[in-house]
């Protein structure tokens, strides 16, 4: 008899500039965005069994994080504690210890490392992009600008979130 596994699902939110910043830097607590992104994201994150970050994403988020089951990548060594794992992407087949404890449903929230992560290792089936009516300039980008091949996605739609112009983008991979 075969062990047939459920594909996992793994959905990518990331709130951005006009100019593709996430931060403008690393500690950044996001609170630039709007308050109707805010409120779907928590709405999402509700339907999803664990969240990955990055160790600056989880610095500021700590509170909200600590509250559900996530994983933190990082190249430091952190001691991991409660629902909340630290984890070398290097070290430790991320894919296989989400298999391992059943996560089906997987959100990303990033930064920048975490996505080129993510999308090198195949583990983007959906990203949701809110672009917020700002330009920064400068700041930290949506991924690192290491180069790689290309990954194609397909727009699914696009919805206008508030008067200011806040767009959600849904995308699909192709």
């Amino acid at each position: 008899m075969r062990n047939y596994r459920k594909k996992i699902l793994y959905v990518a939110y990331i709130a951005s500039s006009i100019d593709g910043r996430i931060a403008e830097h690393s500690l950044d607590n996001l609170s630039w965005t709007s308050t109707e992104d805010w409120q779907f994201l928590q709405n999402s994150l509700k339907k999803f069994d664990v969240v990955i970050v990055g160790r600056n994403t989880y610095r500021v988020a700590k509170k909200n994080l600590d509250k559900r089951n996530a994983i933190v990548l990082t190249n430091k060594k952190l001691k991991s504690f409660g629902s909340v794992k630290f984890l070398k992407p290097e070290k430790h087949s991320i894919k296989r210890y989400l298999m391992n404890n059943q996560y089906k449903r997987v959100a990303i929230l990033g930064g920048p490392r975490v996505y080129d992560f993510c999308l090198k290792n195949k583990m983007f089936d959906e990203i949701f992009v809110t672009i917020e009516p700002y330009i920064f300039t400068n700041g930290i980008p949506m991924f690192t600008g290491e180069k790689f091949k290309r990954y194609n996605f397909l727009l699914k739609s696009i919805k206008k979130l508030n008067k200011k112009g806040t767009l959600l983008l849904h995308y699909i991979c192709k």
